[in-house]
């Protein structure tokens, strides 16, 4: 290495070495003795942005030396995250012997440490470990010179003062391991030009990547700044949904638009659940060929959840050579500092400005919750809607009552509601909560905590380190009649399994027959493609599942087309989806008996069991108590009676809470509506509260069991 950098140096010309000289040739001319940060706090502890001071002390061998403008500082957090500089953010001032820096940070000082850097004008740069108490005081330790082409070089030169995808790049949350790969592709960038100066081959580099994401903050914006700062081909984003059509007469032009016809250019493929679908394995073997075609200078990056990156490599063993350990990075979901930063940004963003206060405390809330597990699932979308859905609203409605101020009001704390962030309960334990607060249900409700807290046993297992063999697979049968409350535990299943980082996103995609089964060939298959697309990080919850399968295997029904398309996701040890068939129990157990395989992808099933009368009386007082009505004594006693009366002739179709909701919303409401608009009383409280007898007594006229039209359940099989 040192005859490599005395031929640099001999063989270099001015020009070349303007630029790598800063990064590879600093001559150790450092004069600094003492270096001490200090924070500007009002003497208040608030976490806040604010201005900060660091002075360094020169020792006497720097005597009578000209030293303005001689020192640039940059202060990181951890993973590059940017939070002020010199250059841009400050000012400077010498008096023998100490020059000080004042620079302005916009994003919030919590405590922890951080890494000060300071540049010399000779370029010689030094680096300290700067440790914020909880009180913010500043302590410097650990001050050493930084080694040439090491990765603060690289960073406070080539990057930092250079580039400003870098700049926007280095404060988007959660994407450390994207700009740690910069740094590390720059330093190899730097080294190759010096060895072309020098006639010797550049060091190769592998140029794929693959990228896994935690949720869908990811932008196609980053990823271009990313690929710009790697200095790579330009970026082409390829979805992968887009590449198959059967409606098509090629079903497979847009795959020779999109990449067969391309050169030059580094494909990024997103949607990569479509890969495990009908098409996928041609797409795949084509985008193989383009990649390791060398007169076509291809690479490739492939952008998904680890459970999709997972599926995608486990079909298609051959893609794992084209990403070696190094080029295989894995995003975190947001440490409690990131959080911090993108709510302050994001209040910002919404034109609302924090006072000191407002600012401590959401940032101490935000830290409260994080060590709480509230806010480990919180993505940039999540923090947007609370502060547009919330905080906004609850600002608007304080300021407007006092529109004569004479400067803007500043946002306070009264505006946010910190308890929706450092809450007691996780999102895991809050979803598990709503489960147990259902009406009835006490089989299911112990049989799904169980079921999640295994999920969660494991999941803690392979964080701790410990061999686990379990399986994240998930899918569910429910069976039970209508309105037992199938689709609502659906839905928080989603959500505690969202808060534990086994579905991206955790809502709930209902469908059935008619949404998946097409009309002519081929329609099924586009539908299907869409619905998983859909159904991707979700849960997907088909009911009367059974109608797709007519148990004598014909092929003529597009409803075996389903299932095939369906096996897909089914076989898969991580597909990021929750599958759950849902339906009455004869007929659920008749399909699983003549498909035993079917049955085996399904490793949970749960029944649903019909509410008895005094569970469906709790539910529409529940539904009546949500809505601030009130029923008279007179009218207790008729809706009881009525409830009762119901479930004694009940027949098999009796669709359980389902009939509660329509006997009270469209029924007693209905009622009570046609009486109220008949009197000609002033308005009331009361008389628009106050539920009577008679409202219940119609609404049940109209709706028992003698009355309602009951209409069959479709014929399972083929229909067109």
């Amino acid at each position: 290495m040192v005859a490599l950098n005395a031929l640099a140096l001999f063989f270099m010309s001015d020009d070349m070495c303007a630029f790598f000289s800063s990064t590879l040739f600093a001559k150790p001319m450092g004069y600094i003795s003492e270096i001490k940060v200090s924070l500007a706090n009002d003497n208040q502890i608030h976490y806040k942005d604010g201005n900060i001071t660091v002075s360094i002390t020169l020792d006497n061998a720097a005597f009578g030396a000209d030293y303005s403008d001689y020192f640039k500082c940059y202060i990181y957090a951890d993973d590059f995250y940017p939070m002020c500089c010199s250059e841009h953010d400050g000012l400077s001032d010498y008096e023998w012997p100490v020059y000080t820096l004042y620079m302005t940070s916009q994003h919030v000082w919590l405590p922890g440490k951080y890494t000060l850097f300071i540049r010399e004008k000779d370029q010689r740069l030094t680096q300290a470990v700067l440790t914020l108490d909880k009180q913010l005081k500043a302590k410097v330790t650990d001050i050493s010179e930084c080694q040439p082409l090491s990765d603060a070089d690289v960073m406070t030169t080539c990057l930092e003062d250079a580039d400003m995808n870098w700049r926007q790049m280095a404060t988007t949350p959660g994407i450390g391991v994207l700009r740690r790969r910069v740094v590390e592709g720059t330093r190899l960038s730097v080294y190759n030009e010096l060895r072309s100066e020098l006639s010797s081959p550049k060091l190769s580099e592998n140029r794929n990547m693959l990228i896994c994401t935690v949720n869908k903050d990811l932008t196609e914006q980053t990823l271009t700044q990313f690929c710009m700062l790697m200095r790579l081909n330009t970026l082409k984003m390829v979805d992968c949904s887009t590449l198959f059509d059967v409606t098509c007469n090629n079903p497979y032009e847009q795959l020779t638009e999109q990449v067969v016809q391309e050169s030059s250019v580094t494909f990024c493929l997103t949607n990569i659940g479509s890969l495990l679908t009908n098409g996928g394995k041609v797409i795949t073997k084509r985008i193989i060929d383009k990649v390791r075609s060398k007169t076509d200078d291809c690479s490739l990056w492939i952008c998904g959840t680890r459970q999709e990156v997972d599926s995608v490599l486990e079909q298609y063993p051959s893609l794992k050579d084209f990403f070696p350990r190094g080029n295989r990075l894995q995003l975190q979901p947001y440490s409690g500092f990131e959080l911090v930063q993108a709510f302050h940004d994001t209040v910002f963003d919404s034109g609302l400005e924090p006072s000191a206060e407002a600012t401590n405390e959401l940032a101490r809330n935000i830290l409260q919750g994080y060590a709480a597990g509230n806010l480990s699932s919180w993505s940039l979308g999540d923090i947007s809607r609370f502060v547009v859905e919330d905080v906004r609203p609850r600002y608007i409605g304080r300021v407007f009552r006092d529109v004569e101020v004479e400067e803007p009001t500043p946002l306070m704390p009264g505006d946010i509601d910190f308890e929706k962030l450092s809450g007691g309960r996780t999102d895991f334990e809050e979803s598990i909560r709503e489960l147990n607060a259902m009406i009835g249900l006490k089989d299911i409700k112990k049989g799904i905590t169980t079921m999640a807290n295994r999920t969660r046993f494991f999941q803690m297992r392979r964080k701790l380190g410990l061999r686990t063999t379990d399986k994240a697979v998930y899918h569910a049968i429910f069976t039970g009649n209508p309105g037992t409350g199938k689709t609502t535990v659906a839905r928080m299943l989603g959500k505690a399994y969202h808060s534990l980082g086994l579905l991206s996103r955790g809502e709930v995609i209902a469908v059935d027959r008619t949404r998946l089964v097409g009309r002519y060939i081929g329609e099924t298959e586009e539908n299907m493609k869409t619905v998983l697309e859909e159904a991707r990080g979700n849960v997907l919850f088909i009911d009367e599942a059974y109608t797709l399968y007519d148990g004598g295997g014909d092929r003529k029904d597009f409803g075996a087309r389903v299932i095939d398309s369906l096996l897909t996701v089914l076989t898969q040890p991580n597909p990021d989806m929750m599958i759950i068939f849902a339906g009455y129990e004869k007929e659920m157990d008749a399909m699983l008996q003549t498909n035993p395989g079917l049955f085996g992808r399904f490793p949970y099933k749960f029944r649903f069991a019909d509410y008895d009368a005094d569970e469906l009386l709790e539910i529409a007082r529940r539904l009546l108590d949500r809505e601030e009505f009130v029923l008279t004594d007179e009218a207790q006693a008729v809706l009881q009676k009525s409830i009762v009366q119901t479930y004694a002739e009940r027949n098999k179709n009796f669709s359980n809470a389902r009939w509660v909701e329509n006997f009270v919303k469209d029924g007693i409401l209905n009622a009570m509506a046609d009486r109220v608009s008949a009197v000609s009383a002033p308005a009331t409280n009361a008389l628009y509260q106050t539920i009577e007898a008679s409202d219940v007594q119609i609404a049940y006229e109209q709706f028992n069991p003698r009355t309602v039209e009951l209409h069959p359940r479709r014929q399972i099989g083929f229909s067109a």
